[in-house]
């Protein structure tokens, strides 16, 4: 019985913390990345009910996180509310699903039973995480890029993260903010831009041709950018609300909000910057 108390101690020694972290993480990647750029492949149904799934998860993590409940009639709402105006958005009627989406928002302040600043809260999920979803489906199903624009959009959040949080353990550090997050450092924001600059100039350079690395660097770039300011605005979030993770669903990531948060910001950044190139190339002249 002695001698189990100092072999936990040297089994803790030798696996430290961080480095199991980084063990979890590895470990959910390899198995999630797979099934993630098989749905983005295949498209279709198999895509948007990824996404309508993913954006269930969100909606309830957020509403547990304001409500300190799970199950809550906000959550009910915004679920019923994400999953028609999702079907709208499979069937192509996008303006329907935006118009849904903020009618069940607006459902989820009014059932809100506490007060009028977490029905805020509670209702703030429908622009924040059920559009975005929205925007996805469509820049995946409804564009003529779709296959292309959603690769690249993944792989360059995803390198944005592994950057900020590589940078952000092995350089460490000026903080940036003790209000938004007292553990992230401007090594990290630094770490995700040039993650998304590299990773996009190669994803640019294999999908779409040797013409479009220096476009698509600088694409990667700010979508980089984009990426850590959603996991800035996460941060802020859970610490107005106590948090440190939101769950712990996803082993090293903690929930599904907190792995998404960099997609959130990046999706609209990336959906929103074609939208207005393809206004701007339908203009005459």
């Amino acid at each position: 019985m002695t001698n189990l108390a100092p072999a936990a101690e040297k089994l803790d020694t030798r696996t430290p913390p961080s480095t199991r972290s980084l063990l979890m993480r590895f470990a959910s990647a390899i198995l999630l990345i797979p099934v993630v750029l098989g749905a983005i492949y295949i498209g279709r149904w198999v895509f948007a009910a990824l996404v309508a799934l993913l954006c269930l998860m969100m909606i309830f993590e957020w509403t547990r996180m304001v409500e300190q409940r799970e199950f809550s009639t906000s959550f009910f709402a915004l679920a019923g509310g994400a999953i028609i105006a999702l079907l709208a958005a499979m069937v192509g009627a996008y303006g329907v699903a935006f118009v849904i989406a903020l009618i069940g928002g607006l459902g989820a302040f009014v059932l809100s039973r506490r007060d009028a600043r977490l029905g805020f809260w509670s209702a703030f999920a429908a622009p924040y995480l059920i559009a975005p979803c929205i925007a996805l489906i469509w820049l995946r199903l409804s564009t003529g890029e779709g296959l292309i624009l959603s690769l690249m959009l993944f792989v360059t959040v995803w390198a944005a993260d592994t950057g900020a949080f590589l940078f952000g353990k092995a350089i460490g550090g000026p903080k940036i903010s003790y209000a938004l997050s007292p553990s992230k450092t401007w090594a990290g924001i630094g770490g995700g831009i040039v993650g998304g600059a590299l990773v996009g100039a190669v994803a640019g350079f294999f999908l779409i041709g040797g013409d479009a690395v220096i476009l698509s660097l600088l694409g990667g770039a700010a979508l980089g950018a984009a990426s850590v300011l959603g996991d800035l605005a996460e941060s802020a979030f859970k610490r107005n609300f106590g948090l440190k993770d939101i769950s712990g669903f996803i082993p090293g990531h903690g929930g599904v909000l907190d792995r998404l948060d960099g997609m959130i910001f990046a999706t609209v950044a990336m959906t929103g910057g074609y939208f207005l190139y393809m206004l701007l190339t339908k203009v005459p002249g």
